[in-house]
């Protein structure tokens, strides 16, 4: 059995992207086929609330040991300030001084410049991590750490093309920069989707990426797809995609808007989890929101829905679409990053991106054809029980196992 470090972005105690939840899905597997797994944040970080499953050890500073070692080492360099002086004892003052403002930089790293905060994550993280079989990067933020430590087998778990979230950082130049050159750190990489391996292939020409994709959990999400018929009201359910613009909200509201207007018989509702870019009475399309849902909470809201509408710019292995088909729904969304289990007028509705017109062409495709919603329903549903957390782990495992 291996010991393995995986390095993950700071943690939200409440709030969680599918991304960082698949990483802890497979930290629970590994933990369960009896691995030793760390997962170590770049930054301390508070417990997650929103994972109640076994995913082994979390290996972060609390916020009020933080507290406490900056007030100590502000002793220590008090107590050796009189030495200093009188030229007695300077290396000790001067180590003192450098850990306390290291460590008082800690408690709100958000102040920092990016260059900054990169460099204390850095440091951060050469004191607390342990030794280990194996490292794994699930981010560009975390795959510098993961090189320079250089601690076991080196690994890089993408979940997404991120130079393509450059504005969503503070410096989005060196982000951007970060996150290319995250690829050609020598890591062996292994991608979550098809297109994410294509588009990394693309970048660095280079084939040996492997592919580990993700999965649902069956226990939670699950139903049998409805017979449709004539829709006098339909329930249209998506994702609000936090302050993403990528997550093509603002275009799902347009299509919404202009499917309201051709089919003026037809009560159309749409339900929105998760923050969003507009308030739910909006100027282009009002909908109703459910807030944040928990998984068993969200399984409920899908399967008294009708239709899962999602429209992002692009995806890697996103979970919300593949949650819906296993729920029994429908799906409309966009190509880039569900190649794995979305094919059009087989298993989903597909769009194209940022094309409000498209996207309600598909909507009206399903409200109005009985026939096709439950092609599509039955369809979906069969291919999502192919993607479970057992099937996903054991690649995983086995891709870890394969580097020497």
């Amino acid at each position: 059995m291996a010991i393995i470090n995986i390095l993950v972005s700071p943690l939200h105690p409440k709030k969680y992207s599918g991304g960082i939840w698949c990483i802890f899905e497979y930290a629970h597997g590994l933990c369960s086929k009896g691995h030793t797994v760390r997962i170590i944040p770049i930054l301390p970080s508070p417990k997650p609330e929103w994972f109640d499953r076994n995913y082994g050890l979390l290996i972060s500073s609390k916020y009020f040991d933080q507290i406490k070692m900056v007030s100590n080492e502000f002793i220590n360099a008090v107590k050796t300030a009189f030495s200093f002086f009188r030229n007695k004892h300077k290396n000790s003052f001067k180590t003192h001084i450098k850990n306390f403002v290291s460590k008082l930089i800690l408690l709100e790293p958000r102040l920092l410049t990016y260059e900054m905060k990169k460099a204390i994550s850095i440091n951060y993280l050469r004191n607390i991590i342990p030794q280990s079989d194996i490292s794994i990067a699930t981010s560009y933020e975390t795959a510098l750490p993961v090189k320079l430590l250089g601690i076991g087998k080196l690994f890089y778990f993408m979940q997404h093309y991120e130079p393509f979230f450059k504005n969503e950082a503070t410096d989005p130049y060196l982000a951007e920069l970060d996150a290319k050159w995250s690829y050609r750190l020598g890591l062996n990489m292994i991608a979550n989707s098809t297109w994410l391996r294509s588009m990394i292939q693309s970048e660095i020409g280079s084939n040996e990426i492997f592919l580990c994709p993700n999965a649902i959990d069956h226990n939670i999400f699950h139903g049998e797809p409805k017979s449709f018929h004539n829709f006098k009201e339909v329930k249209v359910i998506s994702y609000g995609g936090r302050d993403a613009i990528w997550k093509g909200f603002k275009e799902m509201a347009t299509a919404i808007k202009i499917t309201r207007a051709a089919l003026p018989q037809i009560k159309i509702r749409w339900l929105v989890y998760g923050d969003a870019l507009l308030p739910p009475n909006n100027n282009i399309s009002h909908y109703e929101s459910l807030g944040f849902l928990k998984p068993e909470a969200l399984a409920k809201a899908y399967r008294e829905s009708d239709i899962l509408l999602s429209a992002s710019w692009y995806e890697s292995f996103p979970l919300f679409p593949l949650e819906a088909m296993a729920c029994g729904l429908p799906v409309i969304t966009t190509q880039y990053g569900t190649e794995e289990y979305a094919v059009h007028s087989q298993t989903a509705q597909i769009v194209k991106s940022q094309d409000p017109k498209s996207i309600s062409e598909g909507l009206i495709h399903l409200i109005t054809d009985a026939n096709y919603q439950n092609h599509i329903a039955r369809h979906g549903n069969e291919v999502s029980k192919k993607f479970n957390w057992e099937k996903s782990v054991n690649t995983l495992e086995q891709i870890l196992q394969r580097i020497n």
